[in-house]
C-alpha cells in the first residue's frame, strides 16, 4: 500500500488546523460508488460508522487517499469536526503524517498475520496431500515410517534428505537409475513433482520425530 498510493485529494486549505481529527480507512473495496455507505475501521468509526454517519455527527472529510489493491481500493478518510482554528500548516501535517503511518502499520501487520495464516494453511494441506500419497503409492515397500529398505536396495527414505529423494526421482524418471527396483520405481516417478517429494520428506520427517 505504502508504494501504490494512486491520488491524494485535498479538499480544505492546509492553513486550517482541526479542533479534533480522526482517521478511518476501508481495504479491498470494489466500489467508490459505495465507499461513503460502508461502515469503515481504525479511528471514531471503529467498524461502524461510515463517513455518511460521521458527516451526520458532524464531522467533515479534511482529505482522502486512495490506492489500488488486488482485490480493489484501499481508502483512507481524514475527518475533522466542524469548528476550526488557525495555526501553521506544519503542525496539521505532522498530525496527519503520523495518524497514517500508524493506520499503515497497522494494515502491514494485518497482510502479515494473513499472509503467515495463508502459509500455515498450506503447510497444513501439503501435509495431508503428503500422507495421503505416501500411505497409497509409497508404504508398501517404504514402510509405515519410511523405514525399510525397498527389495534391499535402496536407502530407507527417512534417512534421505530432501535433495537425495529429488535427485533419486529425476533418475529414474530419465532412465540413470541402476538399481534392482529401477523398473519399478520409473512408473512412480513419471507421476510424482517436486513440490509433492518435499511434501512426503517433511511428512516422513514429522513422524519420525514423535
Amino acid at each position: 500500500m505504502k508504494k501504490a498510493i494512486l491520488s491524494t485529494i485535498l479538499l480544505l486549505s492546509s492553513t486550517a488546523i482541526l479542533a479534533d481529527t480522526t482517521m478511518c480507512f476501508k481495504e479491498n473495496h470494489k466500489s467508490m460508488a459505495t465507499i461513503e455507505n460502508t461502515a469503515l475501521d481504525g479511528g471514531l468509526c471503529n467498524g461502524k460508522f461510515t463517513v455518511n454517519d460521521m458527516k451526520a455527527k458532524g464531522w467533515s472529510v479534511d482529505d482522502i487517499k486512495i490506492s489500488q489493491t488486488a482485490t480493489g481500493m484501499s481508502f483512507i478518510y481524514v475527518l475533522k469536526t466542524a469548528s476550526t482554528a488557525t495555526s501553521s500548516s506544519s503542525n496539521f501535517i505532522g498530525n496527519q503524517a503520523q495518524m497514517e503511518a500508524n493506520i499503515m502499520a497497522k494494515l502491514e501487520k494485518k497482510k502479515e498475520v494473513e499472509e503467515k495464516a495463508k502459509v500455515e494453511q498450506e503447510i497444513k494441506e501439503s501435509a495431508t496431500i503428503a500422507k495421503e500419497l505416501y500411505t497409497a503409492k509409497c508404504q508398501t515397500c517404504h514402510g509405515v515410517n519410511g523405514e525399510k529398505s525397498a527389495y534391499n536396495s535402496s536407502r530407507p527414505l527417512k534417512d534421505l534428505s530432501v535433495e537425495d529423494m529429488q535427485e533419486s526421482i529425476k533418475n529414474y524418471k530419465v532412465g540413470k537409475a541402476d538399481s534392482m527396483n529401477a523398473n519399478i520405481m520409473a512408473s512412480y516417478a513419471n507421476f510424482i513433482d517436486y513440490k509433492e517429494i518435499k511434501g512426503i520428506h517433511a511428512y516422513l520427517q514429522s513422524i519420525n520425530k514423535k
